[in-house]
């Protein structure tokens, strides 16, 4: 029997609250790393086609996450593609990203098209920026330390999603054969701008939060001395330049409906993510 589901990235933000979902409701889930270990791991390299098939050994489902930002995303993900072939999966639920569908060129769709031309029943799955990016380095340091935020956004709104949101479609995606052969796109259900943004950090931690509009040359010089390598910092320029132009700004009008409850506010992220912010100042 295939009925094992295997999570890829079940160590980071999404898949990590994927991984706890499909065990908290009985399912047998483990998640692929190359560091931890246990009943609910096996271990997994992406870029090591020996780990491929061992991992997949008894696995009827997964959730594939192939190296988000990479430009050659599809490169790597390719030769794990023909494992799951190989290998009997006939579901895949594919973290993917805003407006994949729109760029051919865009290494994140070619994975799903790889998905869609190796005759798996496939979700894709398509979120905004995650709302605990700004809890996470090098933006909640800022954030902590220096009480600003520092970000060639101009005055753009961005609907910014909870990660649980994603996490809780992925689920749901991966154990009801109904979302098979869709592409899911998630947002939050509110739109800010960087000011508001400001405000609410503000308001949260009782002490105030500037938003400081920065140029691109700017925010270049900014990545780079955060170490960020130049191929990166100019992927990460692309992502903010399609903000500036109103890309990310849409609130979430289905996701809601589809979970059978309200999506999470930006206000609830912060609530949860408060020391974030405050221990890193320590």
């Amino acid at each position: 029997m295939h009925d094992r589901i295997l999570v890829l990235g079940a160590s980071g933000l999404v898949g990590g609250q994927v991984l706890q979902l499909l065990l908290r409701h009985g399912h047998d889930a483990v998640g692929a790393s190359r560091r931890q270990c246990g009943e609910a791991w096996v271990r997994f390299d992406l870029l090591d086609p020996a780990t491929h098939a061992p991992a997949l050994a008894g696995v009827g489902a997964v959730m594939l996450l192939s190296r988000p930002g990479d430009t050659q995303a599809h490169v790597h993900a390719a030769p794990f593609i023909e494992a799951m072939v190989a290998a009997g999966v006939r579901r895949v639920v594919d973290l993917s990203a805003l407006g994949a569908e729109l760029r051919p060129d865009f290494s994140t769709r070619r994975v799903e098209r790889l998905v869609e031309d190796s005759g798996f029943d496939w979700t894709h799955i398509r979120p905004n920026f995650f709302a605990q990016m700004l809890a996470r380095p090098p933006l909640s340091t800022e954030i902590a330390r220096e009480r600003t935020l520092r970000l060639p956004l101009e005055a753009a709104k961005v609907a910014y999603v909870d990660a649980s949101d994603v996490a809780a479609v992925i689920f749901r995606a991966l154990t009801d054969p109904e979302l098979a052969g869709r592409a899911i796109t998630i947002s939050g259900p509110e739109a800010l701008d960087h000011e508001e943004i400001a405000r609410c950090l503000s308001s949260a931690l009782g002490e105030t939060v500037r938003y400081v509009a920065i140029s691109e040359a700017a925010a270049r010089d900014l990545l780079a001395s955060r170490g960020f390598p130049a191929p990166q910092i100019e992927r990460v320029l692309e992502f903010y330049a399609r903000c500036r132009q109103g890309f990310c700004a849409t609130p979430d009008t289905q996701t809601a409906r589809l979970l059978g409850r309200p999506l999470g506010t930006f206000d609830a992220v912060i609530a949860a993510n408060l020391p974030a912010w405050q221990e890193t100042a320590a």
